[in-house]
């Protein structure tokens, strides 16, 4: 199944859609959805998300997180 995305605005009661030549001939469903927000342009780039949680933070366990992995791991091991 393929499907094909596309806004447009309503004028006068009509849309008009243009379907590539692979659509002529086939029957096909069309279904259709108002958009109740206004659609973004992609952003650009990740932003980061280091320290958002800062807050959460309790610097006297920052040291024992920091051997945390290897402890267990080597409990595991043994």
């Amino acid at each position: 199944m393929e499907a094909i995305r596309h806004i447009q605005t309503v004028k006068n009661g009509e849309i008009h859609l243009q379907l590539p030549e692979q659509f002529w001939g086939q029957e096909v469903e069309i279904i259709v959805l108002s958009t109740s927000v206004a659609i973004l342009p992609p952003t650009s780039g990740k932003k980061s998300r280091k320290g958002s949680l800062k807050h959460y933070a309790q610097p006297a366990l920052i040291e024992q997180e920091r051997e945390a992995w290897l402890r267990s791991v080597g409990e595991q091991l043994e």
